[in-house]
């Protein structure tokens, strides 16, 4: 029976060691710091997720919890008799109140848990109601835009991880560098906005912080929020019914609507968005490997390596250019995900960090890519938009950050027909891009708002700018009737 009870105390004590080095270890890899990005996680597909993200887990949580676990069974049961009288009797207490103890544990270990990612707050914004979109949001539905028969070409490349951080960074033992020259150049020769006098870019809202969040704002000008109690988002459910994107836009005036991953784009609710907002057709890991680009036993990272993917992405360019009408093809990458990127064969081994020459190498890739577009005879009539998705979750490559500075995803925009006012200086997000993008194309756009994104070429301030980053970010968080209904269209 005593045997029984240490087993099941053991246990316990197990699962909480589990869960805070699972918090510890999620905060370096994903810096997941709210409960929302979680909800929706687990209502959308995750097939496709990298394995070797499920292994980095295990190496680093299971290994440590169970030597935990064995040092404290090993003091508490074996080693009393080191101990004077005195400490031998609570060791003997913690031996007959072992299954209280790791019951306490783990409330413990849910506690952490419930204060690192805000559980607490996220209630409170359950309940708390919002008026932010009664009070900002325009309906892109309801705007007038126009292209005054200047229809020109899009290329959206959405680089994954990527933000300004890398132009000037110190690693480990190495000194500052810049890991993304050729992008910082082409940031410089070209626009990027900028939330100060050099490379920078916009302030990271709630609901805009992973891959198809940000797709979701820099498309629809929103942030991408589920509540608690909705619907999971599987492959038959209307994906943000309500909203209306850059996609329905251009598909409305006669643009054939393209995305491309190298992973598989089920992942997340991706294909749900594009397919639904825009008609876009799907080339994804799952399309290469039907049509033959590639082969079914192939399979690294999250499916096939980026420089696979900007070759695919050159013949499809091709392709839809010979078609005669204008395109917009959008392209996401994935070799610098977390937790250390893809290493490819076309990566140089510079530096100690796996994950600093992956992105060196994504620099270089880019440049290429985009080298090899001005070669094109369709080129002079394409706007070329290059974002980082969201800021890097790998937090563990951070660890030498000015605690002060200020974290941005990158930003370009190429063959713009237009400049802006002012593009240094600017407080903005990613839902600022919806209006920016689609004006650098050449549109016209009454009013200069959609969503809740303002035109960053116009002189109009942005929401940020108007009522304040942390106001903003606050009221995203709450609970919106307006929201549920009019984007979700959910009945209750």
């Amino acid at each position: 029976m005593k045997n029984k009870k240490y087993i099941i105390g053991s246990v316990l004590l197990f699962i909480s060691v589990l869960i805070i080095m699972s918090v510890i270890w999620g905060n370096r890899t994903f810096s997941v710091k709210t409960f929302s990005q979680i909800v929706f996680h687990l209502k959308v597909p995750m097939e496709g997720t990298d394995n070797g993200i499920y292994l980095d887990w295990f190496i680093t949580t299971i290994p440590f919890s169970i030597l935990i676990t064995g040092i404290m069974t090993l003091i508490i049961f074996n080693l009393h008799c080191c101990f004077k009288k005195r400490k031998e009797q609570i060791f003997s207490f913690m031996r007959n109140n072992y299954i209280k103890i790791g019951i306490l544990a783990v409330v413990g270990s849910l506690i952490f848990t419930i204060n690192n990612y805000n559980l607490i707050k996220y209630m409170f914004n359950i309940f708390e109601e919002t008026d932010i979109y009664e009070k900002y949001y325009v309906d892109p539905k309801e705007v007038n835009i126009s292209f005054n028969n200047e229809k020109r070409n899009l290329i959206h490349l959405y680089l994954e991880s990527v933000e300004n951080t890398y132009s000037n960074l110190k690693i480990a033992n190495e000194k500052a560098t810049n890991y993304i020259p050729e992008l910082t150049t082409l940031a410089k020769e070209n626009i990027s906005f900028s939330n100060n006098n050099d490379l920078g870019g916009s302030k990271t809202v709630d609901g805009t912080q992973w891959t198809i969040a940000s797709q979701v704002s820099q498309n629809m000008g929103i942030p991408l929020t589920l509540p608690l109690t909705s619907p999971d988002y599987d492959e038959d459910r209307a994906f943000l019914p309500g909203a209306y994107s850059i996609g329905e836009i251009l598909e409305n005036n006669g643009y054939v609507n393209e995305f491309m991953c190298g992973s598989k784009a089920d992942f997340g609710g991706t294909s749900n968005f594009y397919k639904q907002h825009g008609n876009y057709i799907i080339r994804d890991y799952d399309s290469f490997v039907e049509s033959g680009e590639i082969s079914k036993d192939y399979f690294v990272f999250w499916g096939i390596e980026d420089a696979k993917l900007f070759e695919l992405a050159k013949k499809d360019l091709s392709l839809l250019a010979d078609e005669g009408k204008p395109f917009n093809m959008e392209i996401a990458t994935i070799d610098t995900h977390t937790p250390d990127g893809y290493l490819c064969d076309l990566c140089k081994e510079d530096h100690k960090s796996q994950y600093a020459n992956v992105i060196e190498c994504q620099s270089r890739q880019v440049n290429n890519f985009i080298e090899w577009c001005k070669s094109q005879p369709w080129y002079e009539n394409t706007t070329i938009v290059i974002t980082g998705d969201h800021n890097s979750m790998s937090e563990k490559f951070f660890t030498e950050l000015d605690k002060d500075y200020i974290r941005t995803p990158y930003n370009c925009i190429i063959n713009s027909t237009l400049k802006p006012i002012n593009d240094k200086n600017r407080e903005f997000s990613t839902m600022d891009l919806y209006p920016t993008i689609l004006a650098s194309m050449g549109a016209k756009i009454d009013g200069d708002k959609l969503g809740l994104g303002t035109n960053l070429y116009s002189n109009k301030a942005t929401l940020i700018e108007e009522i304040g980053f942390e106001k903003l970010n606050e009221e995203v968080q709450k609970s919106s009737k307006f929201y549920n209904r009019k984007i979700l269209k959910l009945k209750n």
